[in-house]
């Protein structure tokens, strides 16, 4: 069994500013777990738990979403938390764009994996890039002044052209994610 999820891989030009807000965060002493910045990724759907023989249909299912369907642009923008920020559990980034684009990419991959024994999600589906889980209060309150200070955190836009299948092994150090399968957006 392998732990798997679909996401969209940020660019890496991304990766130096997310690292700095990330140590602007961490500056606060906020008890969180921070996702290291060559982990951020924008989540379409966790798998959880398969069989690695199903890797290569969901890959199948994947290419049938995203076969017909142009590039489409997203840009990040704005520092927020689940559930809110006056409660924080989870701090993120929000993406905007082409939300439209990504939310029917998103829905109908959930409709897809539905024949292959995933359920489709309960909530919502809100596009983000997580930032970090609060493991405590410790820090919490400077934590959400943070945030308010960076609701206007923006970085340029950029082109979705693929979507990935990650595998993730959990590590001491954090999980690891390693693609399985780049799947290429159809007709440009």
């Amino acid at each position: 069994m392998i732990r798997t999820f679909i996401a969209i891989k940020i660019p890496e030009s991304y990766r130096q500013p997310i690292g700095e807000l990330l140590n602007e965060f961490k500056a606060t002493g906020a008890a969180v777990r921070w996702v290291k910045p060559e982990s951020i990724h924008i989540t379409l759907k966790f798998l959880g738990n398969i069989k690695e023989e199903l890797v290569d249909e969901i890959a199948m299912k994947i290419s049938e979403s995203v076969g017909n369907r142009s590039s489409f642009e997203l840009q990040a923008k704005g520092c927020g938390a689940f559930p809110s920020i006056k409660s924080p559990r989870v701090v993120w980034l929000g993406i905007h764009g082409q939300v439209d684009f990504l939310g029917e990419l998103q829905a109908d991959l959930e409709k897809r994996l539905v024949p292959l024994g995933f359920a489709p999600e309960n909530r919502p589906f809100k596009a983000h890039l997580t930032l970090g889980r609060l493991k405590g209060n410790r820090g919490k309150a400077k934590l959400i002044s943070m945030l308010r200070e960076k609701r206007d955190f923006m970085l340029d836009p950029f082109q979705v052209k693929e979507v990935v299948l990650y595998r993730s092994d959990l590590k001491p150090t954090g999980a690891e994610y390693t693609a399985l399968k780049v799947l290429p957006l159809g007709p440009e």
